[in-house]
Parts: C-alpha cells; structure tokens; sequence
C-alpha cells in the first residue's frame, strides 16, 4: 500500500467494523482496489488492521449491502461500481462447476412430497401421465443474505425417491445425493435458460411483482443409462442473474 492510504484507529467510540468500513470504501473510492478486482481475504484484512475476522465479515457485509462488493464462496470479495445491483454470475461449464455453486449456497427447503403428475404437469415434465416423482420446493440464498437469489423446485424420478431422507443435512447438489446413494452416475445435464412469469406465490419472497418477468434456469439430469433422473426448476429476478460461459473451438474446425 502507498503511504498516503486512509489511516485506521482503533478509537473507542462507535463499532470497530463500522471504522473498518470506511477505510475500505474509502480504498475503493479512491482506486486504491479498482473495480473488478478483489479485496484481500478475511485472514490478510485481519492481520492487516489487527482485527478479528467476525469484524471483517461485518465490514464486508456492510460493503455488500452498499453496493461497493459482492462475494461468492471460493471466488473471494470482488469491486463492483457503486450503488450497483449484486447479481449472481451463473458459471457453469461443466457438471463439476455445478459443486462449486451450489457449494455457495443455502437450499431452505419449504416443502417435500411425492406427486403422481397430471396431464399439465406431464406435459412441463415431458413424461407420461401418472408418473411419480419427489417433488421438492424452496428457496436458495447466498451465504447469510436474508433475501434469496432464486426459487427452486426439483422433482426427482421415483425411483431415486429414499434421497429424500438425507435432504435436510445435505449441503451438496441433489444429483450427487443420487449418485452415492444408487450408485449412479450422471453422465449429462442439459440446461435451458428462459423468461418466464413468476408464480404469484412465490413474487412477494422473491421481491417481484406478481407475474412479472424472470429468469428461469431449467436442468434436466441424465443418467449414464439414458435415464432422466432429476428436473430442476430454478427462478432469479432479471437483476439478480447473469449467464457467463466459455465456448472453445473443437480442435477438428
């Protein structure tokens, strides 16, 4: 750091995250961290200004809130302009990504049941009429945020159905809850990504008006066999979703 950064006292009055705050904002203001770079890690902060790592994440949550950063687990703190909307970067180019991003987040799951599908829904599903699947219905948010970044509804074929039981203590995808206690393996995952309108029941939570337009991200998992396994429905508002992946050139072009 140069020697003309802000200054941090450990003054007695007033929260120490909230002095912590504003010498990092003002780094940030100032290009001391430009944006899209990232700030140091909790460890390196704390060390830096001799403070615990509780008034770290305080800090940072404060930062968030205000629009100066957002964060995703594994992917560390990152600049963003001020007063920008935190959207949630949707990076998936493999099956293994998928790990990693349910990893930074938390499935509140509202309900779990088994349905036996009507015509409406055999057709959303693309599977004959009558057959039964777990149905599984709540909310993911992103680390300690009060406000979710989508709604999910999962529906898992019949036959993977005992996974329902480890649901709760699970903080891992669903898929591999599948593969480990089936032994099977999911070989493809297809991905749709469309506009939709959101359900009424759901717009109050989500923060949006009812029936106004969202994203929906639809996956649909195959087994080696062939199998569709699981169907997962998951709704963002507009602002709170960006798709990013990569596309290479296949080495015969």
């Amino acid at each position: 750091m140069s020697s003309s950064e802000p200054t941090f006292t450990k003054s007695p009055s007033g929260p120490l995250y909230k002095k912590l705050v504003q010498t990092l904002k003002g780094e940030i203001l100032s290009g001391v961290f430009p944006i899209g770079t990232q700030l140091p890690t909790e460890i390196e902060l704390s060390e830096r200004f001799d403070v615990s790592r509780h008034t770290v994440r305080a800090a940072l949550r404060q930062l968030r809130d205000d629009g100066l950063v957002s964060s995703r687990q594994g992917a560390g703190t990152t600049v963003q302009r001020a007063g920008s909307t935190q959207t949630y970067v949707h990076e998936i180019n493999s099956i293994g990504d998928l790990i990693n991003y349910v990893a930074g987040m938390r499935f509140q799951i509202d309900s779990v049941g088994m349905i036996e599908c009507d015509s409406d829904q055999a057709d959303r599903l693309s599977c004959p009429e009558g057959q039964r699947w777990l149905h599984v219905v709540g909310y993911r948010y992103v680390e300690d945020s009060p406000s979710p970044t989508c709604w999910t509804e999962v529906f898992i074929h019949a036959d993977y159905s005992g996974v329902a039981r480890l649901l709760e203590r699970s903080k891992g995808p669903i898929y591999e809850l599948v593969e480990d206690f089936y032994g099977e393996r999911v070989e493809e995952v297809e991905q749709i990504v469309q506009s939709r309108q959101a359900p009424d029941e759901i717009a109050s939570t989500l923060k949006v008006e009812p029936q106004e337009t969202v994203m929906e991200v639809l996956r649909k998992y195959r087994l080696a066999s062939g199998k569709l396994a699981i169907i997962a429905f998951n709704l963002y508002k507009p602002d709170m979703f960006r798709l990013s992946f990569i596309l290479r050139r296949n080495r015969a072009q």
